[in-house]
């Protein structure tokens, strides 16, 4: 958004940090509330925060099959792709509340022009068609007109436009202290304004409560650009007994042609055939389902359980800086409906803090799975299906795998894992002395306990905080 506000895989570590996994609870006795979003075909009640709305109310999935642990029990919304896969063109025409192609004689103009190459246009808008279906989803619910699903296509071609000190970002091109004055979250981990979701719930918000103020969408979309300041003195200028003309004020060149270009997209959506246009239908793979998670992940381990690239993980959930979720959240993420169950059963088997940091790595030496497996305090079964092999097999040396780990620097080098030796017990009367950015997770790998024991022979909690200095049991207490 062009709005100023007038007063505006992978180095490896030898020892991962984890210390966000303090905060998680065990999985054994945690639920994973996973919920999920047809974006597709949504309705609701509009509202007039700008704040991310909860997601809707979830109904449970049925259990899958359990592995050796049993599965964190998952529950969802209905499966989106049941019945079929919703075009949105209809939808949003509609939806129209615009004069479109009537408006000014440049309107069909520009419309001629953005259609000038028929198949390129139809080619972009089957790359965008992910990101357009959440707008139309968010559109419904906030029973706006359909025409504003074309904004983000004139502010970024819905392309995620990486932030730039000061200046815009996101799809919907949002300036910092306009997203932050609306609640999104913006720091070194997480910048909401390329957050599909929440991005496309602000900017619809805002142009909601513009529309309420001026009584014109038109002028709602000029305020979006140009900022609501700009209007109202346009309108002041303008004088009384002129409501009629207040859809044709004239801040600026920019801001007028905004909204030219925004009702002559909506114009070649209308009529596709006069422009030479065949407007792309969505495939399953290009509908969304928003998970809401507990716990953050990282989006590698996301990528690989949801069996897609993680290049089209990162590009559907760019928001996420570092390629995983911060401590703060927010947890949810954008993935193909089709692939939402076979995360939402994997995450299952394993224990939430283990989600967030893996990494890419090389066997040094052959390896059983379920030595590897315990060496991580992880589930066998879950640690093979994450990894795409079977849980009984022997590894050869030079097997790239995803494990468990941080790495920081997000460089091609990979490392040797841990050794696979494991006790269950330490020598009685041993203890360690916690250092400078310890976690459970580091101390129970360092001296190769499980984490469970550690916790219960020094009477901590798994969400417990380690103090610097502080001495832990590493054997069961006399």
């Amino acid at each position: 958004m062009k709005h100023r506000s007038p007063h505006i895989v992978d180095h490896v570590e030898s020892s991962p940090r984890r210390d966000w996994r303090l905060a998680a609870a065990s999985a054994t006795c945690t639920t994973l509330g996973l919920a999920c979003l047809l974006l597709a075909a949504c309705t609701g009640t509009p509202t007039k925060t700008a704040t991310n709305a909860p997601p809707p109310e979830t109904q449970p999935l049925p259990t899958p099959p359990a592995p050796q642990k049993p599965p964190v029990p998952v529950t969802a919304a209905a499966d989106p792709l049941a019945d079929h896969v919703t075009s949105p063109w209809q939808r949003l025409r509609d939806r129209y509340a615009m004069p479109g192609c009537t408006y000014n004689a440049a309107v069909p103009r520009f419309a001629k022009a953005m259609a000038s190459s028929p198949r390129h246009l139809a080619a972009a808008l089957q790359q965008a068609m992910p990101f357009l279906l959440v707008a139309t989803a968010q559109i419904e619910k906030y029973d706006m007109p359909g025409e504003f699903a074309f904004l983000p296509w004139v502010e970024s071609s819905y392309t995620m436009i990486p932030p730039n000190g000061d200046g815009v970002a996101g799809m919907w091109q949002l300036m910092p202290l306009t997203a932050r004055e609306s609640g999104l979250r913006i720091d070194a981990d997480y910048d909401g304004r390329l957050d599909v979701y929440a991005s496309s719930q602000t900017a619809l918000v805002l142009i909601k409560q513009y529309e309420e103020e001026f009584g014109d969408w038109r002028l709602a979309n000029m305020a979006f650009n140009a900022g609501v300041n700009g209007v109202r003195q346009a309108i002041a200028n303008q004088g009384h007994g002129a409501t009629t003309k207040s859809a044709h004020l004239h801040l600026n060149q920019t801001t007028d042609e905004h909204l030219t270009k925004l009702l002559a997209m909506a114009c070649i959506v209308s009529s596709p055939a006069r422009f030479g246009v065949v407007l792309p239908e969505p495939q399953p793979e290009d509908v969304p389902a928003l998970i809401t998670l507990p716990a953050p992940i990282d989006l590698r381990l996301a990528a690989q359980v949801a069996d897609i690239d993680y290049a089209q993980m990162q590009r559907w959930n760019p928001a996420y800086l570092k390629g995983r979720m911060p401590d703060g959240g927010p947890y949810h993420l954008l993935v193909p409906a089709p692939r939402r169950a076979a995360l939402e059963r994997t995450l299952g088997m394993l224990p939430q803090y283990a989600w967030r940091d893996w990494r890419d790595m090389k066997l040094q030496q052959e390896q059983k799975l379920d030595t590897l497996a315990m060496a991580y305090d992880l589930d066998p079964q879950a640690l093979a299906t994450i990894n795409h092999i079977d849980a009984d097999v022997t590894l050869p040396a030079g097997k790239r795998l995803l494990l468990p780990g941080r790495d920081n620097n997000m460089t091609a080098t990979l490392a040797e894992p841990i050794a696979p030796a494991i006790v269950n017990a330490g020598e009685p009367g041993q203890i360690c002395t916690v250092r400078s950015g310890d976690t459970l997770w580091d101390i129970a790998r360092r001296y190769r306990l499980r984490v469970d024991d550690l916790v219960q022979w020094n009477r901590l909690s798994h969400n417990a905080t380690l103090r610097l200095g502080q001495r832990l049991l590493l054997a069961a207490p006399h």
